[in-house]
Order: C-alpha cells, then sequence, then structure tokens
C-alpha cells in the first residue's frame, strides 16, 4: 500500500520517556533495542541483578513445563528442559563475551551495549562485506525483541483468559463461558488498565505481582507433593518427531530472557561480577533451570497426558486453600502484561512521530491518536490470543519464531562474525569456534522452521477437532 502525500513519513530522533528508553527504527549508532523496565534507573548490587534476572525468566513459561515433557516424553522431555538451558545459558555468555569484547576494542560505552547494538557494532568493525547490513541486523533485531514483546502479550491474555475461565466454570459448573466472551471481558478491563495506569503505578505493583508468583509457586509445590504422583514407568520416555519439535520450541519460550542480559549487567555497581563462572548469570540460569525442571517433572508425574498449557490449569479448587492459585497468578499477569505492553506501545508512539499527518495534528488530535493506537495493541493482543485459543500452541508458536533466533542462530553468528578477522590467531578456530556455532545456528534454524511448521500443523487440527 502506498502512503498518501500528507501522510509521508520524516526523520525523527529517538527519545527518552520515563524510565523507558525506546527505540526508533534509524541507521545510526546510538539507537538501542526496548528496555525492560526493571532494568532502568540507579545502579543494582549482585543481589539485585540475580533477582532480577531469575524474575526475567521465569513467567508463563515455566508453568508449561509439563506439557513440554507431555509433547516430547518424560526422560526425553526432563533432557531437554535441562539441555536447552544449559545451552540457552552457555549462548548467554557468548553474547555478554562478544559485547564486552567489542566495548574494550573500541572503548565504546557500556550502558548502550545491549543486544542489538552489540549486533549494530560487530556488524561496524566487521568484515568489509558485512558493513552495510548492520543497520539492517540492527533492525532485525530490534523486530524479534519486539515480537517477543507482543507475542508476550499474546500468551498473557491467553493465560489470564483462560484462568479465569477455569476458575469461575469450577465453581459455577452450570456457566457457559467460551474463550471469545472471556477474552473480551479481559480485552475491555485491560484498555482501562492501559488508561489509567502509568509507568511508574505498574513498576509499584509489580512488587506485588512478584509476591503473588512466589505465593502461587509454593501452592503448586505443595500440591504435587501432598496429593501423590504416578510412577515414572507409566509414561513413554519419548514420543514423535513433531511432539518433540513443539516441545523445544515451547521450552525456548521459557529460556527467552537473554534480552535481559547486557542491560543488567550495564546497570551493575561492579559489572565484572556478573560473567564469572559462578557469577551472577550463571547462578541465576541454575537457579532458573532447576526450577523449570521441576515445575515440569513433578507437574508432568502428577497430571501425565492430561497436562494443561499452564500448570495452574490442571490445579483444582478442593481443597480450597489451593483456589487461590489461579487469582494469583491471574493478578501476577495482569501486572506483567502492562510492563511488557509498556516497551512496545513507547515504540510505536516514537513511530507515529515520523508520520506528518500525525506530529502536525492538533495536541487533541494526537491525544486521539495515541489512545487509539493502544488500545488497538490490546485488540491485536485479543485478537491473536483468541485466534490460537490453546496457550500451548501460542507458547511454541513465539518459541519457534522469536525464541530460536535471539537465544541460538544470533549469538552464535556474532561471534563467528566477530572472530573471524582473528581466525589465524585462533588455535583450532574451525573447531572450537566455526563448527561448535555452526552447530548451535543449526539447532536454532531446526527449531524455527520445524518448530513453526510442527506448531501450524497442530494448530490445524486442534481447529479441525472442535
Amino acid at each position: 500500500m502506498k502512503m498518501t502525500a500528507d501522510c509521508k513519513t520524516a526523520d525523527h530522533e529517538s527519545s527518552t520517556n520515563g524510565d523507558v528508553q525506546s527505540t526508533t527504527f534509524q541507521n545510526d549508532d546510538h539507537a538501542n533495542q526496548p528496555r525492560n523496565p526493571h532494568t532502568m534507573g540507579k545502579k543494582i548490587n549482585e543481589y539485585q541483578a540475580l533477582m532480577s534476572l531469575i524474575k526475567g525468566n521465569i513467567g508463563t513459561g515455566i508453568l508449561s513445563m509439563p506439557v513440554v515433557i507431555r509433547y516430547a516424553g518424560l526422560w526425553t522431555g526432563f533432557t531437554m528442559i535441562i539441555a536447552s538451558g544449559i545451552l540457552s545459558t552457555y549462548l548467554m555468555h557468548v553474547l555478554l563475551r562478544t559485547a564486552n569484547a567489542v566495548q574494550q576494542r573500541h572503548n565504546w560505552d557500556r550502558s548502550k551495549m545491549d543486544y542489538a547494538e552489540t549486533a549494530f557494532l560487530v556488524l561496524k568493525y566487521g568484515p568489509e562485506r558485512l558493513r552495510k547490513l548492520k543497520g539492517k541486523l540492527k533492525h532485525t533485531v530490534n523486530g524479534f525483541l519486539i515480537l517477543t514483546q507482543v507475542g508476550t502479550c499474546c500468551v498473557y491474555t491467553l493465560f489470564i483468559t483462560e484462568n479465569i475461565r477455569y476458575f469461575l466454570v469450577s465453581f459455577f459448573p452450570y456457566l457457559t463461558l467460551n474463550v471469545y466472551l472471556v477474552g473480551f471481558i479481559v480485552c475491555l478491563i485491560l484498555i482501562l488498565m492501559n488508561f489509567k495506569s502509568s509507568m511508574r503505578v505498574v513498576t509499584y505493583l509489580s512488587g506485588l505481582a512478584n509476591v503473588c508468583t512466589a505465593i502461587g509457586m509454593i501452592l503448586i509445590f505443595v500440591y504435587l507433593f501432598t496429593s501423590g504422583l504416578h510412577s515414572i514407568y507409566e509414561f513413554p520416555a519419548i514420543t514423535n518427531f513433531n511432539g518433540l519439535l513443539i516441545a523445544f520450541s515451547i521450552v525456548m519460550f521459557s529460556f527467552e530472557g537473554i534480552s535481559l542480559v547486557l542491560p543488567l549487567q550495564s546497570k551493575m555497581i561492579d559489572p565484572t561480577r556478573y560473567g564469572l563462572p559462578f557469577g551472577v548469570l550463571t547462578t541465576g540460569m541454575i537457579i532458573v533451570i532447576c526450577m523449570n525442571v521441576a515445575v515440569g517433572f513433578y507437574g508432568f508425574l502428577k497430571f501425565g497426558e492430561e497436562s494443561e498449557g499452564s500448570i495452574t490449569l490442571n490445579i483444582p479448587q478442593v481443597p480450597y486453600w489451593f483456589a487461590p492459585v489461579k487469582p494469583l497468578f491471574i493478578i501476577a499477569m495482569f501486572v506483567s502484561y502492562l510492563l511488557q505492553y509498556y516497551v512496545p506501545a513507547q515504540i510505536f508512539s516514537r513511530l507515529m512521530e515520523k508520520l506528518t499527518c500525525h506530529r502536525d495534528a492538533s495536541d487533541r488530535r494526537r491525544y486521539i491518536n495515541l489512545k487509539l493506537m493502544r488500545i488497538g495493541m490490546v485488540i491485536f493482543s485479543y485478537a491473536a490470543a483468541v485466534s490460537i485459543p490453546r496457550l500451548d500452541l501460542l507458547l511454541s508458536l513465539i518459541g519457534s519464531l522469536a525464541g530460536s533466533t535471539l537465544a541460538f542462530i544470533l549469538p552464535a553468528t556474532l561471534e563467528i562474525i566477530f572472530l573471524w578477522s582473528d581466525r589465524q590467531q585462533i588455535s583450532w578456530f574451525w573447531l572450537t569456534v566455526f563448527t561448535k556455532h555452526i552447530i548451535f545456528i543449526s539447532i536454532g534454524l531446526l527449531s524455527c522452521f520445524g518448530g513453526l511448521i510442527a506448531t501450524i500443523i497442530q494448530i490445524i487440527k486442534a481447529f479441525h477437532s472442535k
């Protein structure tokens, strides 16, 4: 579609609003990727960085671990979660190592060394043939990061919808509630919350969300360990290839916290403590992996083939002291939605400034345009969520598209490019660097394309079975 003359684009510099610096898609050295609200502000110590890292890697993904094992098989899924966590942690270190090397070699400002900026600088100072692609790669990285955040908003919308529906039906069995009706009500609530909530208020509410998540996780483990588990011999060790692809894609969604790695380091009082062998990054990811494995393994041993897209959907309301599990996570995800929503909303508001018809409009019209944009984003997350009304398949779809690229393909590719000019000085470069990273890239591509195809096939089957 051609853009009308009065709506043509114009250059506009990126700016900072509140605590979150947004990205406009410009081809310069200083346009950064969207920042996570948790990583902005004053310097943080090791404990605060550790808590932020754990919090950034624990969300709806960890609650879906039982369904990962259902798709993959008991021992295959168990091994897959551990192996994927270890590989993701290693590739986080690869990205961190590459960013630090670029920063030290070219005396770059560490505070600007986020994911997209690292990709930009690796190509800027890399092989001559690739330098012209630096801007395109930066936009690509930012695009995948935005896709992850918008996709996560869609996941939160469906998560809230399904948990409200299950919660109400369990207490009022005579109610007939479908996902579209409940999702529409959730959509209206989210629109109102986005109109009324400032980022400062949402940041304070995130403390409440953390408490709700912690209590909810404790209740889940109490239920799992007190209600009896099935024998490990009752379940298959492995399922089928399509199941493995979907399972791996869901795991990729769960370990998508790689975008936090560099901003967290730049905010630490002593950044050198971050990437040590048993520093903040490794310690935090070990805790995250153990929690994912525990929820997945024991959750599957409890619910088996009946494991839902989120373990909260399996937790019963009786005994009544387990009834708060769903409401606790519903509250947490409402707040998490606002946090995830904030960054892409700021980005799109900056992009709107490039449109002459918006930039030259009256203040009242500009205000209305921005509100309509925000409403449109919430409606989009609702439409995307209810169009794939299976939480496990929505997780797999986003994980296969964005998770595999950000967690596997790009870190490995960036280190190959960065070390390419020094390959003659690196012992066994073709084995220790090139071949190893080609394997990681191949795993990422298999997950991306294979997982995407397998998920789409499963989505089609789900619609046909209705």
